[in-house]
C-alpha cells in the first residue's frame, strides 16, 4: 500500500513538472490576474500572441512523461543512452545564435538523440560477425547500385554498412568550398572497429548571406527548404520534390489533425486557357513559426476530386509576399518567379492565424487571366479578401 501511494504521489509530481515546463507564464501572455472570460482570453492571445514551445521545454515535457511511464511500467521510451553526436565551433555558434533568438536549439536536439546501436551490437555479438568483412560485402553492393545510377539503393547499402559496424561517434564539421564564404557540412563517423567514414552531406552554408541551402538547389538535406538563419526564415525553392505530388484537400486535413499546424487557408479557383486554375493561400502557425504560403495549381476541366497539379515552369508567375501581425512586419519575401512562394519565421512567440494579415502580389499573364482571377475573389464565399490592380499585377490583402 505504501509503495502504491508513493508511486501515485511521484506520478502527480511529475505531471506538475510537465505542466510547469509546457505552460506559458502569465508575464508572457501579459496578464496579472487572468482573463475574465474566453472572449478576453482570445483578445489577449490575438494581440500578444502565445509562447512557442522551446526545445528545452519539449525535452522537459518528454523527460517528465518518460519518468511517469518508468514509474508505472518499470520501462521508459528510451534506454537512457545518448547517441554520440558532436558539432564543430562554426555549427555550434550558428545553432547558439538561432536558439537565443528563437528558442529552437538544434545543438540540444543533437545532444539528446537516443542511442541507436542496440540492434547492431546484438546482431554482431550473437552471430560473432566480423564487421570489417560485413561492411566490405555490403559496400560491394553499394558500388554496384551506384554504378547503375540507383543512388537511393546505394545510399541504403552505405547506411547499413556503417550501422552494423556499430557507430562510436558522429561529428558534423564545415569544410570551405571554392565559392567565397561558403562551406559544406561534412560528417565524420567513427566506427567501433576503428574505421572512419567521412562524406559531404550536400548541406551548404553561406556565412555572408547567413543561409543554409542544398548543394543541388533542392533545399538543405534534400528537404526542399532553405533556411536564412540571420532572419530566421525558412522558405521553399522552385524545383523541390513536393512539386511532383500536386495538391489535394487531404494534405490540409492531415495537417489539421496534427498538433503542429494551426493555419487558415483560402482557395481562389477560376478557369483560364482551357484549364482549371487554383491559387491557394495559407497563413498561421507552422510548428515553431509564423508563416504564409501562396501556391499555384492547375488541372484539366471536369477533373474529379480535389487533386491539382503544381504549376509547371510556363505557368509560374511573379509573386511577392508580406506577413503582418498588426503593424508588426513578421516576414517579407521579395518578388520572384515561383509556383509556391513561402515564408516561415521561426519565433519564440506565435500569433493566431486570424490575427495575422497576408499581403501578397501576383502578376497575371494577360487581361483575360486578370479578369478571371479578380472575379474569383469577388465571388469567393468568405468575402474576406481585398485587392487592388496595377496593370496585370494584383495586390491581395487577407
Amino acid at each position: 500500500m505504501k509503495k502504491a501511494i508513493k508511486r501515485i504521489t511521484a506520478v502527480m509530481l511529475v505531471l506538475v513538472m510537465c505542466f510547469s515546463a509546457a505552460a506559458p507564464s502569465a508575464s508572457a501572455l501579459e496578464w496579472d490576474n487572468g482573463p475574465a472570460n474566453f472572449k478576453e482570453y482570445r483578445e489577449i492571445i490575438e494581440s500578444g500572441g502565445f509562447p512557442a514551445l522551446s526545445t528545452k521545454q519539449f525535452y522537459d515535457v518528454f523527460n517528465a512523461i518518460e519518468k511517469v511511464f518508468r514509474l508505472l511500467t518499470g520501462k521508459g521510451f528510451t534506454t537512457g543512452e545518448r547517441f554520440n553526436f558532436v558539432m564543430d565551433e562554426m555549427l555550434l555558434e550558428i545553432c547558439g545564435d538561432v536558439a537565443e533568438e528563437s528558442g529552437f536549439d538544434v545543438a540540444l536536439v543533437g545532444s539528446n538523440l537516443p542511442g541507436v546501436n542496440g540492434l547492431a551490437e546484438f546482431v554482431t555479438g550473437v552471430f560473432n560477425i566480423d564487421t570489417v568483412v560485413l561492411r566490405e560485402k555490403i559496400y560491394e553492393l553499394r558500388y554496384e547500385q551506384d554504378a547503375q545510377g540507383n543512388w537511393v539503393m546505394a545510399g541504403l547499402y552505405y547506411f547499413f554498412g556503417m550501422y552494423f559496424s556499430v557507430i562510436e561517434e558522429c561529428k558534423a564539421y564545415c569544410v570551405p568550398v571554392e565559392e567565397e564564404n561558403c562551406y559544406e557540412v561534412y560528417l565524420r563517423i567513427t566506427l567501433k572497429d576503428g574505421e572512419v567514414e567521412e562524406f559531404g552531406t550536400g548541406m551548404m552554408i553561406n556565412t555572408e548571406t547567413e543561409t543554409l541551402y542544398g548543394r543541388d538547389n533542392n533545399g538543405f538535406l534534400g528537404l526542399g527548404f532553405n533556411f536564412n538563419y540571420g532572419e530566421l526564415i525558412v522558405y521553399t525553392m522552385v524545383n523541390v520534390w513536393m512539386r511532383d505530388f500536386g495538391f489535394m484537400v487531404f494534405y490540409d486535413i492531415f495537417s489539421y489533425t496534427t498538433p503542429l499546424f494551426f493555419y487558415n487557408t483560402r482557395r481562389i479557383k477560376f478557369d483560364y486557357e482551357g484549364l482549371e486554375w487554383m491559387v491557394q493561400i495559407w497563413k498561421g502557425n507552422y510548428i515553431v513559426s509564423n508563416g504564409a504560403e501562396v501556391g499555384i495549381y492547375t488541372r484539366e476541366p471536369g477533373s474529379f476530386g480535389t487533386y491539382y497539379n503544381c504549376a509547371n515552369d510556363e505557368q509560374m508567375m511573379n509573386m511577392s509576399m508580406k506577413l503582418y501581425h498588426g503593424d508588426e512586419l513578421i516576414l517579407d519575401r521579395p518578388e520572384q518567379l515561383h509556383w509556391w512562394l513561402t515564408g516561415f519565421k521561426v519565433s519564440k512567440v506565435l500569433y493566431p492565424a486570424r490575427s495575422q494579415t497576408l499581403d501578397f502580389t501576383i502578376e497575371m499573364k494577360d487581361e483575360a487571366m486578370l479578369e478571371a482571377f479578380c472575379n474569383a475573389i469577388d465571388n469567393h464565399y468568405r468575402h474576406d479578401m481585398k485587392y487592388t490592380v496595377d496593370g496585370l499585377k494584383v495586390n491581395v490583402i487577407w
